[in-house]
């Protein structure tokens, strides 16, 4: 005694696999806001003291580095979790 699968059943699980796609993609979009996000910020944090102080770019520099760094390891936490 097979049961078949009836057609709200299968609308459900269409609904499930959206959903899922959805926060998969939502996931993947928000990468770059991850990745750019501390960059901008902490390049533009150094530019502005290097400007305040007279500093040749080394603050610029060092807040480059930071940002990079800072969104490097954002996006591999965020490729790491599962679903």
């Amino acid at each position: 005694m097979s049961k078949k699968k009836t057609p709200k059943s299968k609308e459900n699980n269409n609904q499930e696999s959206l959903s899922t796609n959805l926060i998969l993609a939502g996931k993947y979009i928000s990468l770059g806001w991850i990745m750019v996000t501390p960059i901008i910020a902490f390049t533009f944090v150094g530019n502005l003291i290097d400007k305040k102080f007279n500093l040749p770019y080394l603050l610029t520099f060092i807040g480059l580095i930071i940002g990079l760094s800072i969104g490097i390891i954002g996006t591999v936490r965020i490729l790491k979790m599962k679903n």
